[in-house]
């Protein structure tokens, strides 16, 4: 912020002679420039530059020291916090050649130092094909067709039957069977799921890896082989074929309370999609049943019904009854003091949970503890509202922020949408009621529903920039920033559910390491994913900074998530670095017909593009499993606020979970002896489970 001066031609003379000074401050060699190989794919969208001590960054003609070394047009930015301006680019940059324009601007004897500011994208991947023999492949199967299976002896397993017509031109070789393949939409690929049938006949029915009410699309191949067994070809895969398979409906979940009286006699339930209804279109009817055996119903297509018939002063247990052409399924009966949701929340008290519930004896957490959670910022919510305190819009690129102008005090989430295929993900919104949905009989229960959250939006349309996401952590430290108003509600826990593969920014004095730094020095907590690519951990930025605790994810048995990163073992330091502890983040291939099918459910919005209503959802990953550790780490803080850093990650090391005892987690835990005589207990998963339990009360002990 300029500060306001009134000018006398004496005063303007020092001023320029100060601004002369500040440009011959310490020429004690070229400032470093800081780059990596990995970097080379990703986009630059500016730089963050350093300065010396005692030099003012933005002169009195709001120009910014040094950028007239670039040769070429470079805007200037915005205060990032611990000494640290950006710099943007009017368009992005390739590394070489963002490169050469930090090396020109390092030559100033005002800079400290340069680095590239890298806008973090979602990743794809392409993955290899397998490599066919030398005999000629033969024509593709044609006419496929594929339609529903269902049958009423199996009335919850989706069915398909597959159906073709044989290629007449086989090239040489001699039919030996097909190859069935399905569309995987979590690989974005076409997998294979029956290899070879070793039959010419052409239909199969098919089960596995099937969704009653989620769109299936097939191909075939041809399989041939020569006459003497030794080679064989497949074809190209047929044209596509789908089908939306059918089954029995889900069991509705209430959204309001489980037990009604006279005075509210509206029962409302979760809007069931495709999948929930099994494929089908569904009715609803609603039976409410008092001690007396007194009864009332009602019945809707909608989400909501009104009992009439309710006789005052009698309490009322309700079921919601769901029916579709294949069968009728009831929900769950929900007690009067739970927030009728939590049945779907596995991962509270489940056998591989986190033992919420018991935790929740000892303190559902105080209003004076706040987690910032740096994300796309966050939508209204019933469920959230009342723990939403001050946040901020941290995106500096208007085109990115979606909201019309860079920085500014509304955290809203406008939506991330990439198309109309590709919707908003309301991301924040989903990790934020993790952490601390509110304890109010409609919804779900957050790990800690009394804290508070401080919404802090780093992610826009297109990713987030590094330089955003360390001004966001240190805004959500308390460090005053040049221009934005200071953050009343400073954060104990930081919430980072970011990453981005291959990418690595934390090296020493790095942006985002040094807001680390700063964190722990103030004894905040900062809980980071682990990543999401199935790959070592260490590639995937901010988990792979130092200070921060980086959470892998788990499932419903105990295992890793086939997604989440790893730990990998270090031959020089004698243990697993990369991933330092789990909690669970959902797995829908463990998780069939299991709560929320094995994901994690949590607050979210309908709406497509912009906002639409609020609602409940269910998603995977360890963008999930980082805000449950936020959220046990938060209820920590809440019993001992004085808590420093390193306390913290010694409770929640040492009373972790074990892992499923057959799980691959487990059979890669070692102990390593130290220099220092200690031992380090590591794993590829981390060290275990987070205990929320066990953590609160091993936290009860240094109060005693």
């Amino acid at each position: 912020m300029k500060p306001v001066v009134k000018f006398t031609a004496i005063a303007l003379v020092v001023l320029l002679a100060i601004g002369y000074l500040t440009a011959l401050v310490s020429s004690a060699g070229l400032a470093k420039v800081s780059s990596e190989s990995s970097y080379k794919d990703e986009p630059v969208v500016g730089l963050v530059i350093k300065y010396r001590d005692g030099v003012v960054p933005i002169d009195m003609f709001g120009n910014q020291v040094a950028l007239d070394l670039a040769e070429q047009e470079i805007k200037t930015g915005v205060d990032v916090g611990l000494g640290l301006h950006t710099a943007k680019f009017p368009k992005q940059l390739t590394e070489s050649e963002a490169l050469a324009i930090a090396n020109r601007v390092a030559k100033s004897p005002s800079v400290e130092a340069v680095y590239l500011d890298h806008l973090l994208t979602k990743a794809r991947y392409n993955l290899a094909t397998p490599k066919l023999s030398n005999l000629k492949a033969s024509a593709a199967p044609t006419k496929v067709t594929a339609k529903d299976g269902w049958t009423s002896n199996t009335r919850t397993k989706a069915k398909v039957n597959l159906s073709w017509v044989a290629p007449k031109k086989l090239n040489g070789g001699f039919l030996w069977g097909y190859r069935i393949s399905k569309y995987d939409k979590i690989l974005e690929k076409y997998v294979v799921i029956v290899s070879n049938t070793k039959s010419r006949a052409t239909s199969i029915t098919v089960s596995n890896t099937l969704i009653p009410g989620e769109q299936a699309s097939f191909k075939v191949a041809t399989i041939t082989k020569t006459g003497n067994s030794k080679y064989m070809a497949i074809s190209k895969g047929s044209l596509v074929a789908k089908v939306i398979p059918s089954a029995v409906p889900q069991a509705p979940v209430l959204q309001s309370s489980g037990i009604i009286t006279s005075t509210k006699p509206v029962v409302a339930w979760v809007t069931q999609g495709l999948v929930e209804r099994g494929g089908l279109p569904v009715s609803y009817s609603v039976t409410a049943t008092a001690s007396d055996s007194s009864v009332a119903t009602c019945s809707s297509t909608g989400v909501s019904c009104t009992l009439s018939g309710l006789l005052a002063g009698k309490n009322y247990q309700v079921i919601v009854t769901a029916t579709n052409k294949r069968g009728s399924v009831s929900s769950t009966p929900v007690a009067e003091v739970l927030d009728p949701m939590k049945i779907k929340q596995w991962y509270l008290d489940g056998t591989y949970g986190i033992n919420a519930s018991k935790a929740w004896k000892i303190t559902q957490g105080t209003p004076s503890i706040v987690v910032a959670v740096l994300d796309t910022g966050i939508t209204e919510h019933p469920d959230l509202d009342g723990n939403i305190v001050t946040g901020y819009d941290m995106i500096t690129d208007a085109s990115n922020s979606r909201d019309g102008n860079g920085r500014d005090a509304n955290p809203a989430d406008p939506g991330d949408y990439e198309s109309a295929s590709i919707p908003s993900s309301w991301h924040g919104t989903h990790v934020s009621g993790i952490i601390a949905a509110e304890t109010n009989d409609i919804g779900i229960t957050g790990i800690a529903p009394k804290v508070k959250i401080s919404p802090i939006r780093v992610l826009g349309v297109n990713g987030g920039s590094e330089s955003d996401i360390a001004a966001g952590i240190n805004w959500a430290l308390g460090v005053k920033l040049t221009g934005i108003i200071q953050n009343p509600n400073p954060a104990k826990v930081i919430n980072l559910s970011i990453g981005s593969s291959s990418f690595s920014t934390c090296y020493s004095n790095s942006p985002t390491q040094l807001a680390i730094d700063e964190s722990k020095r103030r004894n905040v907590t900062i809980v980071t994913s682990a990543g999401n690519d199935n790959q070592l951990a260490t590639n995937s930025y901010p988990g792979n900074c130092y200070g921060n605790i980086t959470i892998g994810a788990t499932g419903f048995t105990g295992d890793r998530s086939y997604y989440s990163n790893y730990s990998g073992y270090s031959n020089t330091q004698g243990f697993y670095i990369g991933v330092d502890i789990s909690a669970p983040g959902g797995d829908d291939r463990v998780g069939q017909n299991k709560p929320a099918g094995g994901l994690i459910w949590s607050t979210t919005n309908d709406g497509k593009t912009g906002p639409g209503r609020a609602t409940y959802g269910a998603e995977q990953g360890t963008s999930m499993a980082s805000p449950i550790a936020a959220g046990v780490v938060a209820l920590m803080y809440s019993i001992r606020p004085s808590l420093t850093y390193t306390q913290v990650w010694e409770i929640l090391s040492s009373t972790a979970r074990s892992f499923n005892p057959n799980s691959d987690c487990e059979s890669q835990i070692i102990e390593t002896t130290l220099n220092d005589g200690s031992t380090l207990t590591t794993g590829e998963c981390g060290i275990g489970i987070i205990d929320a339990d066990a953590a609160l009360r091993a936290v009860q002990e240094l109060n005693k």
